[in-house]
């Protein structure tokens, strides 16, 4: 793994945030990133303001796909998914979803990816740890996964 950021305490919509992981990321054919922190560290509110920084209108609602598992977004030719796994259980495929054949992804962002299991994993090309340090900050660790 390559740290690309390490311990950046910023708000989830800082512009600095925001530009890291676009310069890293959208250069990409495609990618697969995992969100990984505890409960309530703001992984979607990050994954919200992403999206709408690459150009998804901010009348289009982001939202945690705690329910419906992958909620899906187009911004100009490319499609996004965005899947939280915390209720993955056995069983669960990820083929199901139609994450491999739907469409192709541009980007895939996986909030809770150990709860799939080994088996239904999607390997990720990068990572972004997520830790509370106050109401409006968080500590970002940025990695790449090569």
């Amino acid at each position: 793994m390559r740290i690309l950021a390490k311990n950046l305490v910023l708000s989830e919509a800082d512009p600095k945030l925001l530009a890291l992981l676009k310069a890293e990321l959208e250069p990409l054919a495609s990618y697969t990133l995992w969100l990984c922190g505890e409960m309530g560290a703001g992984k979607t509110s990050l994954v919200r303001h992403y999206l709408y920084s690459l150009g998804l209108t901010e009348k289009t609602p982001v939202v945690s796909p705690t329910y419906t598992i992958m909620n899906e977004y187009r911004i100009d030719k490319d499609w996004y998914a965005h899947l939280d796994l915390y209720r993955a259980s056995q069983g669960f495929s990820l083929d199901e979803l139609g994450i491999h054949d739907v469409r192709p992804f541009k980007g895939i962002l996986v909030e809770w990816p150990e709860q799939a299991g080994e088996a239904e994993m999607l390997p990720p090309t990068h990572k972004i740890f997520i830790e509370t340090i106050s109401m409006d900050k968080r500590s970002y660790t940025f990695a790449a996964c090569n």
